[in-house]
């Protein structure tokens, strides 16, 4: 507790220099300003660096230095007041319409009713505790509105050789030429009807997607087995990024599995592939075999920004569109 009391003239010097941080691509609980935002206070609470992996996959125990990093995060994105205490009014303005009036009293509810149990000088238990009552209502609201998990108890999880092989098979059905395996062994990915609906196969012959339940995510997480996380941060992770990325109800199937479910996972892809690397460069599709009837010339390379070509062609259906 003196500790904890002794950082608040610092911390507050600390705040008053910062950046002031914009959203760039997600609302402030999850995008690039959090991340940056958690990063910074992990270097100004002295908390070990190497404890950043676990924060990024946004575990959070219920230690003291988690506690005052949730604090520090939430100054900072000022979610968090320790006189005012929770800014419900900004989580609504970051989900909405996700988030009403009637969601934002029970979460006001529930919240009140936490910290009336903790000590009231006690502003990183008092945040932190904010912030987790947060999440788990997020979490039911969004398990309820969102395509979730939805699992299949048959599900096996799939050798990287046949996730491979289920893209080709797609491609071929598709008649699509050789140019378009060529392009994704090198992470180049055109926003195009034929690639969207080659996204959409894939996915649904490896049982990671479907049109009527979206994302399944119970399978993806089997599959992907992430280091350090559970099924149930992973969720959550997840379905706050489909529901910022909902489609219309206008969009077709393959533009939905595109711009929701692939935006979405790859991330989790791009990981899952670069760890079994060894695996995937012996697939054809990385040899420049011939795998497709339809073969055409290949395209003039193109200039690729990828943080992951340092492994070779492993952005294979990973890299920004």
């Amino acid at each position: 507790m003196e500790r904890d009391r002794s950082l608040n003239v610092a911390l507050v010097a600390f705040l008053a220099f910062a950046t002031v941080l914009h959203v760039v691509e997600a609302n402030i609980f999850t995008g690039k300003s959090f991340l940056k935002a958690q990063q910074d206070c992990v270097h100004f609470l002295g908390i070990n660096p190497l404890r950043l992996g676990q924060y990024k996959k946004h575990i959070y125990p219920g230690d003291r230095e988690t506690m005052c990093l949730i604090r520090c995060i939430g100054i900072t994105q000022e979610f968090w007041d320790d006189i005012l205490g929770f800014n419900f009014d900004l989580l609504e303005q970051q989900f909405s319409p996700m988030v009403d009036a009637t969601f934002k009293k029970k979460l006001a509810d529930s919240v009140e009713l936490k910290l009336a149990l903790l000590d009231p000088l006690d502003n990183c238990a008092r945040a932190f505790y904010a912030f987790r009552t947060m999440r788990v209502l997020l979490r039911q609201l969004l398990n309820v509105g969102t395509n979730t998990t939805a699992p299949n108890a048959f599900f096996e999880p799939l050798q990287p050789g046949q996730i491979l092989d289920n893209i080709v098979e797609c491609a071929r059905e598709a008649k699509l030429p050789s140019t378009v395996l060529t392009n994704l062994s090198k992470g180049i990915i055109v926003d195009c009807p034929e690639v969207q609906c080659l996204i959409r196969c894939a996915a649904v012959r490896c049982q990671f997607y479907t049109d009527q339940a979206g994302a399944l995510l119970s399978n993806l997480h089997r599959q992907f087995d992430p280091p350090g996380e559970d099924l149930a941060s992973f969720t959550l992770r997840q379905n706050l990024c489909l529901q910022r990325n909902q489609q219309p109800a206008t969009a077709n199937n393959c533009t939905r599995a595109f711009k929701q479910f692939f935006v979405c996972l790859r991330p989790d892809f791009e990981l899952y592939f670069i760890r079994n690397r060894m695996n995937v460069l012996q697939h054809p599709i990385f040899k420049g075999e011939p795998l497709l009837e339809s073969q055409s010339p290949p395209l003039p390379p193109q200039q690729q920004n990828n943080e992951f070509d340092q492994f070779g062609n492993l952005g294979l259906l990973l890299s920004s569109c």
